[in-house]
């Protein structure tokens, strides 16, 4: 049937051409010559606030391309290595004993795109612009962390702060997306009444691009290369010109309008797609290539594990039992056949996704434990919920089916994981009354009344975590609870996440990425938890662990390399698995193809310079190497 598909969408194709526009193959639909111009897909639907380039300004979509090109962090991230490097600063931090003084020494040679060098003094505006501007989004929390922030000469800045902070470079440098501090050029924002509201229309940057044109209907952004390239952060680090002169970043539409466009070389880089989706593609277009060659296709590293969270300020939600009773009432090899037929990595560990890094640095050292971990039930018996056989039934299942899958352990665990939760509806009866719940002959009750609740999931995107909810769904339905389940848009879920008015959802609160976990767990403290209805700066499922919260605290008096640290982090996981605050299905499982016909050497599992993260602001530092198909 696929076959069929894709046979009639390769007929499609002319008609395509007229439905987008492009003038012929030697030119876009912009004017820009073809062979010329990287043409991106917008992970954003279109702007509403086309022309706004001011990441300051409240609005801006600066995943448009505006991150990716325009604008330049203090440290960036190298996603292979899994750690920081400086970008606009030459180095890390160099800190005093307490960790509450903080000298940056910044990468000298950089210039603006006016041609004004950067200097100390555009970081220093920067972060007093924030300090002092209640209409910046982040001045509340800048304002709980700096004391003051000052320049030491032209190319050094000194940071205060006002207590102990030894993660300065983790949490106002990049670590996976971006970072919400992007210094500003102090000779154009010092002049402004209130930077908030500079629209920014013709932005000066760092970046290795500027601004040519934008569509008025926000559909479109059209970058051009600095003449001036090597004068850029990217320039001066790396030394490579960009060879796109021209980089087209554009709102596709539907998921048909993608297909087509890229079926028909209107784009060269997509974001998220379906594996169904990149059937059909690769069918009727043999330029058009994904992560791996051939199965899994997909990359498995992006570092935000899609499974199920409970808002844990309600009962019995607020239960470790009743959320144990669901890790055990799924059956997860159901489950992932049902997200995207068999392909990922399990990360069901919760909080920290299983990327390779981490997968590596946290889950494989505590196997054993998980392996002699118990559940102790009322009636006086213990169960072990550890599973480590399902990388074999997975490949057993798909080998049979016939992919081509590895036989060595260690391959395997690299494709499918170290191992699940068990299948146990009889042990999660158990757990659930435990939880307060009580089986009656025509269902399951709670303090008396019949128990139902509800599972939401963002509806339009983010098919992973879409079909996961989905797939929860159906196994609990099949448990035997009376649940429900729905959708709601970007804006409502993510207003029900921090106000917590949701029960259980396929919402994602997880990461990692590095060795240093503490930016990713410290929202996870208790003493940041607010009311119901309300919206804080912790997590919105309100997990309430006081150990966890006392290894939280303990960890930000430490220095990422300090050894204690990582010790810390191993036993931050072993408290959040033991009361379980999220089930994890698998981790990031991104699909994300790249068309050949105009431009190659994109980063994949063959040559992995970097990874497939179009949407990151590290993609600027990949265009380099991105060429033009000879």
């Amino acid at each position: 049937m696929r076959k069929i598909i894709a046979m009639f969408l390769t007929a499609l194709m002319a008609l395509s051409l007229c439905a987008f526009g492009a003038a012929s193959a030697e030119s876009t639909e912009v004017g820009t010559p073809r062979s010329e111009t990287l043409i991106v897909e917008c992970q954003s639907a279109a702007s509403s606030t086309a022309g706004q380039f001011n990441p300051y300004m409240q609005g801006t979509q600066n995943g448009f391309g505006i991150h990716q090109l325009l604008w330049s962090h203090l440290w960036e991230m190298d996603t292979v290595k899994g750690e920081q490097f400086g970008d606009l600063a030459e180095s890390m931090p160099v800190s005093n004993e307490d960790f509450t003084e903080h000298i940056v020494t910044l990468r000298q040679g950089i210039k603006w795109s006016d041609g004004e060098d950067f200097t100390a003094d555009d970081v220093v505006y920067t972060v007093n612009m924030i300090l002092t501007n209640t209409g910046i989004a982040q001045n509340a929390y800048y304002n709980t962390v700096f004391a003051s922030v000052e320049k030491v000469d032209d190319y050094t800045v000194k940071f205060v702060t006002k207590e102990s902070f030894p993660r300065l470079s983790q949490k106002f440098g990049v670590t996976i997306w971006g970072n919400d501090l992007r210094i500003m050029p102090e000779h154009i924002y010092s002049k402004l009444d209130d930077p908030s509201q500079f629209q920014n229309s013709e932005p000066v940057v760092t970046g290795p691009y500027t601004v040519k044109e934008y569509d008025s209907l926000g559909n479109w952004i059209l970058y051009e290369r600095r003449e001036d390239w090597q004068n850029s952060d990217v320039g001066v680090i790396t030394g490579v010109e960009p060879q796109a002169k021209y980089i087209l970043f554009k709102y596709l539409g539907d998921d048909t309008t993608r297909q087509m466009a890229m079926m028909s070389n209107q784009v060269d880089i997509l974001c998220e797609v379906t594996p169904e989706a990149l059937e059909v593609m690769t069918s009727a277009n043999d330029k058009i290539a994904c992560w791996y060659p051939d199965y899994p296709y997909a990359t498995f590293d992006d570092p935000c594990s899609k499974g199920i969270a409970f808002e844990m300020a309600k009962a019995p939600f607020s239960s470790k039992y009743f959320r144990w009773g669901v890790a055990l009432a799924m059956n997860f090899d159901e489950i992932s056949m049902n997200i995207f037929e068999g392909a990922g990595r399990a990360s069901v560990l919760p909080i920290l996704t299983a990327t390779t890094a981490i997968q590596e640095l946290y889950y494989k050292p505590i196997e054993q434990w998980l392996k002699d971990f118990e559940l102790v039930l009322d009636d006086g018996t213990s169960f072990n919920p550890w599973d480590p056989d399902y990388k074999d039934r997975m490949a057993e299942k798909l080998s049979a089916s016939g992919y081509d899958i590895p036989t060595d352990p260690i391959e395997r665990e690299a494709m499918f994981g170290i191992g699940c939760w068990k299948y146990a509806p009889d042990v999660a009866e158990k757990l659930f009354v435990m939880a307060g719940l009580e089986k009656k002959d025509d269902g399951w009750y709670y303090e008396g009344q019949p128990f139902t609740f509800e599972l939401t999931y963002l509806a339009e995107t983010e098919a992973q975590a879409g079909r996961g909810t989905l797939a929860a769904y159906d196994q609990l339905i099949k448990f035997g609870f009376n649940c429900t389940i729905s959708s709601v848009n970007s804006a409502t879920w993510t207003t029900n996440d921090q106000t917590g008015n949701f029960e259980l959802g396929g919402y994602w609160p997880t990461g990692g990425i590095t060795k240093d976990i503490y930016s990713q767990i410290n929202g996870w403290a208790n003493d940041l938890i607010v009311p119901l209805g309300e919206i804080g700066s912790g997590q919105g499922s309100r997990w309430d662990n006081q150990q966890a919260t006392d290894i939280i605290h303990e960890l930000a008096t430490l220095s990422p390399d300090d050894p204690k640290a990582y010790e810390l982090g191993i036993e931050f996981l072993k408290v959040a698995t033991e009361d379980l605050p999220f089930i994890g299905f698998h981790s990031g499982t991104k699909y994300v193809p790249t068309n050949s016909t105009y431009w190659e050497n994109y980063p994949s599992s063959e040559n992995a310079y970097n990874g497939p993260w179009w949407w990151w602001s590290c993609f600027k530092f990949i265009v380099p190497y991105i060429t033009p198909v000879q």
